[in-house]
């Protein structure tokens, strides 16, 4: 890997203790990160998370990885860290990679079952990450999953990132699921509620 790209995570991942933003080389360099738009980044990242053994390191790669996705070779990036999560373990890593996963577009034909499986995975940060990272996805599967889990789960919290995502990508399918909990004495469920029922009618108005 080039040497730039290995002194970017060297620094996204320094302990530095508790200092301002403004003196964190951590900080600005995860903002420098944000910034890149190298599409031949992407193979030496993906190689990079495959053999490096330090998860800090790879945490930050996945950071790249997900911020390269909105910019160029989104799809690639996308297989990249669906391919992580079927093999890191630790729950916040898990989570984190979810969370790159999120604003990710993801059509139809991506293969969505490892996230699919964390659904009902008994760590609820792993969980409630992966409710969320099936947004901006087009596969009705998807929709079908998130039904089933809103079905059946009891967490207040699935409920609200259910509805939340289902808002992203629903559609008239999800509305009679969504409509019982609008009598939630939870705010924000019952709000979350009120929003996606909102939105996905707003979306499906007659032209």
């Amino acid at each position: 890997m080039r040497k730039t790209l290995a002194n970017l995570i060297d620094r996204m991942t320094l302990k530095e203790g508790q200092v301002n933003s403004d003196d964190s080389k951590s900080w600005h360099a995860y903002r420098e990160a944000e910034k890149l738009s190298d599409p031949t980044l992407i193979d030496e990242l993906s190689d990079y998370v495959k053999q490096e053994s330090n998860m800090d390191k790879r945490g930050a790669a996945y950071f790249v990885i997900g911020k390269l996705g909105m910019q160029v070779r989104g799809s690639d990036c996308v297989q990249i860290l669906l391919e992580a999560l079927r093999k890191e373990t630790d729950r916040n890593e898990l989570s984190r990679i979810l969370d790159r996963l999120a604003p990710l577009p993801k059509p139809s034909e991506t293969d969505l079952r490892t996230i699919f499986g964390l659904l009902n995975d008994k760590r609820w940060i792993v969980r409630h990450a992966a409710i969320q990272a099936l947004a901006n996805t087009e596969s009705p599967i998807a929709e079908d999953h998130l039904l089933a889990l809103l079905e059946k789960t009891e967490d207040l919290y699935d409920i609200t990132y259910i509805n939340s995502t289902l808002s992203n990508m629903g559609t008239p399918k999800a509305l009679p699921y969504i409509e019982k909990n609008l009598a939630s004495r939870k705010r924000d469920v019952k709000y979350s509620a009120q929003l996606a029922i909102e939105t996905i009618r707003a979306k499906n108005l007659p032209i």
